[in-house]
């Protein structure tokens, strides 16, 4: 530990709703630009709050199928290799939201050591709680099969240890969720979600 540095401990908390995108724009407040991870065709993006926002995603064909409307600078581009693209600091805030799964879970932490050096402000992650089953379908039938299954499962320790404050969405993935029947059931037991984030 560097002299005269202060150790900030992580903050933990439950909550009963499904609101998460309204955790992630308060979150952003304050935040001027955005960059969404695996943004696939910008629905979530869209719901973001700040003016300016980037969109990246390593499947092409998510992009060029973006919904009409949404304005956002779109960049096809793997997660790994992010920080080829962007110098340190030059974006407030930078998303993740149910991306992290779909990576190795060493791939995944190097993902996040990269955007820690290029948001300003803070990275926002939301994923499953655990490993959730998801096979190499692409609901959207745009041929992105590659990009779909889930590879990793991330628990509250793994963002713990790496300085990330956390919100824990009990119960969160449900039948209500195409993805979670198909791969549980319909007499499953419900799987909480993960939002973790950290001030940069």
């Amino acid at each position: 530990m560097k002299i005269g540095r202060k150790f900030r401990p992580v903050i933990i908390n439950v909550v009963n709703h499904d609101n998460f995108l309204g955790k992630i724009n308060e979150l952003l407040l304050g935040s001027n630009t955005v960059l969404d991870v695996g943004c696939g065709m910008g629905t979530t993006l869209k719901e973001l709050c700040c003016p300016f926002k980037i969109g990246v995603d390593a499947h092409r064909p998510y992009l060029e199928n973006a919904e009409s409307g949404e304005q956002f600078v779109k960049l096809n581009y793997e997660a790994e290799r992010l920080s080829e693209l962007f110098l340190p600091k030059t974006l407030d805030s930078v998303t993740l939201i149910d991306v992290i799964e779909h990576l190795d879970k060493e791939v995944g932490i190097d993902v996040l050591r990269q955007l820690e050096e290029i948001a300003a402000k803070k990275v926002i992650v939301f994923t499953p709680r655990g490993f959730f089953r998801q096979k190499d379908f692409d609901h959207y039938g745009l041929g992105g099969e590659a990009y779909q299954r889930h590879r990793s499962g991330w628990e509250i320790e793994d963002f713990q240890k790496l300085g990330y404050n956390i919100v824990i969405f009990s119960k969160f993935h449900d039948q209500k969720n195409k993805a979670f029947l198909e791969a549980y059931g319909e007499n499953a037991e419900p799987m909480d979600a993960l939002l973790a984030w950290k001030d940069c």
